[in-house]
């Protein structure tokens, strides 16, 4: 279905303060360095201390396992709310972004009520913990919840198809957002996003796997060479969804609703583009100099085609955003000198 959304034309003021719910990860931690970099005050909240002197602008509490009502009292606090409407544009949006969670598709499969607690009832907590904030609730959701067996990029149109524990999670997360911003101050932005990749991928992640084996030597190997996947650089990713949280920020206080939801938009986050896991070997192969091995799956004529591709046009339409970073560009800066990864993995989405 082709995409008729506009830019909105209500542009909001940067970012004033920010709340990055899970700091650390992969995505936290580049959306909070670009939060920054655009001259927001920003909370980080994360189970872990912050590593190193704190940057100028940053706050960070390490209060999210051993008082998790406590934190996120603290979130509510930091990002307040101007007494009045003149006070509120004079003083530009404020971001909760909920970038906490489970997002290892196994283990969520391998244990719902983990899966629940971190995707779902998190989820829950963080929105009745700003109910009555005038700030703007972004979540990243996944592409996922589309299944992958669309042989075309899937939009946000296209039913969703809960067959996964964690497509299920993001889904029911995607409502809670939603009915929490029906008629009320609190906005909301929920990103679907493409396969997310960057220098400290977890090996629970294709792209962690390959370079895991690139950064050992080799030889590269993956189980099964033939699904088709969206690669999306974090970079992009933190970019698009501080975008999105903007869009809906603007289109809030103009008084204009999007598809249909008010107080909330969705939209995919992705670069628009498919790649084959065995030309992903194939490229890792090349740019690192490493021999490779076939796929330890055997081949055979029954195997289900798996494709999973974003169309990103709506995003585009509300906010001007294109990726820029294209996969080879991406996984050279993942092997770059001073991006290697840490021993932990990534739980944010």
């Amino acid at each position: 279905m082709p995409e008729t959304t506009q830019p909105t034309a209500n542009t909001p003021a940067p970012v004033r303060r920010a709340v990055v719910f899970g700091s650390l990860g992969l995505l936290g931690r580049e959306a909070t360095r670009q939060l920054l970099d655009q001259g927001a005050t920003v909370l980080g909240i994360d189970t872990r201390p912050y590593p190193g002197a704190l940057p100028r602008g940053l706050a960070h509490s390490a209060e999210g396992a051993a008082d998790l009502p406590g934190a996120l009292r603290q979130a509510a606090a930091f990002l307040g709310e101007p007494k009045g409407q003149a006070e509120k544009q004079a003083e530009g949006p404020a971001l909760f972004l909920h970038l906490a969670g489970l997002a290892d598709a196994g283990t969520c499969q391998r244990d719902p009520e983990l899966a629940k607690r971190l995707n779902v009832d998190l989820v829950a907590q963080a929105l009745a913990a700003l109910a009555g904030l005038s700030c703007t609730f972004v979540f990243p959701s996944t592409g996922i919840v589309y299944g992958d067996g669309l042989s075309r990029p899937a939009t946000e149109d296209d039913p969703l198809l809960p067959a996964a524990e964690y497509a299920r999670g993001k889904i029911e997360a995607e409502g809670l957002v939603r009915a929490a911003c029906q008629g009320r101050p609190l906005t909301g932005a929920i990103c679907r996003l493409s396969n997310l990749y960057g220098p400290e991928s977890g090996e629970n992640t294709v792209v962690g796997r390959v370079l895991a084996q690139a950064r050992s030597g080799g030889p590269l190997k993956v189980w099964d060479e033939s699904p088709v996947r969206d690669f999306l650089y974090v970079t992009e990713a933190a970019e698009g969804l501080i975008r999105l949280g903007l869009a809906a920020y603007g289109q809030a206080a103009g008084g204009q609703n999007a598809h249909g939801q008010t107080g909330c938009l969705t939209a995919n986050l992705s670069t628009g583009q498919g790649t084959g896991i065995g030309a992903l070997v194939d490229l890792c192969a090349e740019l690192f100099h490493i021999p490779r091995l076939p796929q330890e799956r055997a081949n055979t004529e029954q195997a289900r085609a798996s494709h999973l591709v974003l169309a990103n046009s709506r995003l585009h339409n509300l906010t001007g955003w294109r990726p820029r970073v294209r996969l080879r560009q991406g996984l050279e800066l993942c092997m770059a000198p001073g991006h290697i990864a840490h021993n932990h993995t990534p739980q944010n989405t």
